[in-house]
């Protein structure tokens, strides 16, 4: 493929190289805050904060991905990745749409946050599910789901919102592969080439009023 100046390129770059960024800074660490939550139930915040900012932010990859000049939507990569990620755009319009959700006269029995759900630190056969805001009789909720075929959780920490499930490690990983493509794709066909600088520019700014005469 014929390198390219078109300066989208690294404006996508830009984009995808933060969000992938925020994805991981949510990603890592997540399980063992889940398991905290047993004795220290006010991190839920956190965890929820966590989970809510990686679903946003595979969204964006998603559709930054789709919006990358040169790259084909044909692209095996790119394929695999849409793939494997289309939860998100599922959590992503629910979220988006809560208003329209919490309109509805007939009651939604799920969490309007959902519930996480993780495997035990100690106890790989042991799953908990912490029901985030208000208790409504009829709650229903949904746990860590277990693959009987492979015989092993599909994920450490899932997120769940009607009858949705995000698990975590599988959408990470995906989104990992797909970075190991992308960014390395974008850096190649960029003819000028993409300067990445480790320290960032900052400018500040001191606001000085004039004296008030007496």
């Amino acid at each position: 493929m014929h390198a390219s100046t078109d300066i989208r390129k690294v404006k996508c770059f830009d984009g995808l190289n933060v969000a992938f960024g925020l994805i991981e800074n949510s990603y890592n660490g997540l399980h063992e805050e889940c398991c905290k939550l047993m004795n220290k139930k006010a991190n839920a915040i956190d965890v929820l904060s966590r989970c809510w900012s990686i679903v946003d932010n595979v969204h964006r990859v998603r559709e930054i991905s789709q919006s990358t000049p040169g790259l084909s939507n044909k692209n095996d990569s790119l394929k695999s990745f849409l793939s494997k990620t289309t939860v998100a755009e599922d959590f992503r319009h629910y979220i988006q749409h809560l208003r329209k959700e919490l309109s509805k006269k007939e009651i939604d029995p799920f969490p309007v946050w959902g519930t996480i759900s993780w495997i035990d630190i100690d106890d790989n056969d042991l799953s908990h599910t912490a029901i985030l805001g208000a208790q409504i009789e009829g709650t229903s909720y949904a746990g860590c789901v277990y693959d009987t075929f492979e015989k092993k959780w599909v994920s450490k920490v899932t997120l769940s919102v009607q009858n949705l499930s995000f698990n975590f490690e599988p959408v990470f990983e995906a989104t990992h592969k797909f970075k190991q493509f992308i960014i390395p794709w974008i850096i190649d066909t960029y003819k000028p080439g993409i300067q990445l600088k480790t320290e960032i520019p900052i400018i500040s700014a001191k606001v000085i009023l004039p004296n008030k005469a007496n």
